[in-house]
């Protein structure tokens, strides 16, 4: 298998999307604009100090983290990166940890960015995580799971009920691409909203992801969940720092639906683009 050839630090096989092909993988299963560029007036995050971060550090051994979810054959990982970094930020400033919908996002999330061409064409059809907390900041929040679940679908009327909503955003910010700066920021604040080159991410199954080639074409929506200082990796006999991502793919999928990808290299694009986000009291 050549993702096994090209990522031996990690482990490959055959799984739920090894019989697509490549287009159906990606129109299906990526979800983020490709080419994806930062608007010139984003908000950059403050500098954090670095030094005294924990050498190993993972939100959900804090409780800030909701169980894996499943964006099924829908392109909206957009939208799941977006609730999990809110969640988190909810959960640090109210101590509740709230599941968000998905689904009033791929709904109602109607934001435009001038300078991105088809940004407004979200839904399952991918969008824009920085458009999803313009939007979040215009209508006040976003309502819970339960209240307004996930189908999977789009193109349903928007059905907001703005009495419902329990977790708003009150700013959102681009971390700088510096590794010690997104740590500092994952540690300091919440979970991150972060895009990746999912590339690699059709056949794992488990490991640290180091491929000797990917690309940073940015195509899919993740949360940066925490790090770590020494996953082995048997194929090349020594140990490898890494980054902790929850995916939207089931916990089927993955390490219980969770991926480790090397820190250092910039690998697929992880540190290119990371957002981090503040709640607001409801």
């Amino acid at each position: 298998m050549r993702h096994q050839r090209m990522d031996p630090s990690a482990r490959h096989s055959v799984m739920q999307f090894s019989d697509l092909i490549h287009s159906e993988y990606w129109r299906m299963y990526m979800g983020v604009k490709g080419g994806f560029k930062l608007p010139k007036d984003a908000n950059q995050a403050p500098i954090l100090p670095t030094q005294n971060l924990p050498e190993d550090f993972d939100w959900r051994d804090h409780g800030a983290v909701t169980p894996v979810k499943n964006q099924e054959s829908c392109g909206s990982c957009w939208s799941f990166s977006t609730t999990g970094a809110l969640e988190g930020a909810h959960f640090l400033a109210t101590g509740k940890l709230v599941s968000l919908s998905e689904q009033q996002l791929v709904d109602c999330d109607h934001e435009c960015d001038s300078e991105q061409e088809g940004s407004c064409k979200s839904g399952c059809n991918g969008g824009l995580m920085n458009s999803a907390f313009e939007y979040t900041l215009k209508t006040r929040g976003l309502m819970r799971e339960e209240d307004y679940p996930y189908t999977g679908t789009e193109g349903e009327t928007c059905k907001l009920d703005k009495s419902r909503i329990v977790a708003s955003v009150s700013n959102f910010s681009v971390v700088s691409i510096n590794e010690d700066q997104i740590a500092a920021n994952l540690v300091k604040n919440s979970p991150l909203a972060v895009v990746i080159n999912a590339a690699y991410m059709q056949t794992y199954m488990g490991g640290v992801s180091c491929p000797y080639i990917c690309s940073r074409w940015l195509n899919h929506g993740v949360l940066l969940v925490g790090y770590g200082s020494a996953g082995f990796a048997q194929a090349r006999l020594k140990e490898k720092p890494y980054w902790i991502i929850k995916n939207s793919w089931g916990e089927t999928w993955g390490e219980s639906g969770f991926y480790k990808i090397c820190k250092g290299r910039n690998i697929c694009g992880v540190d290119s683009l990371v957002s981090t986000v503040a709640a607001a009291s409801v």
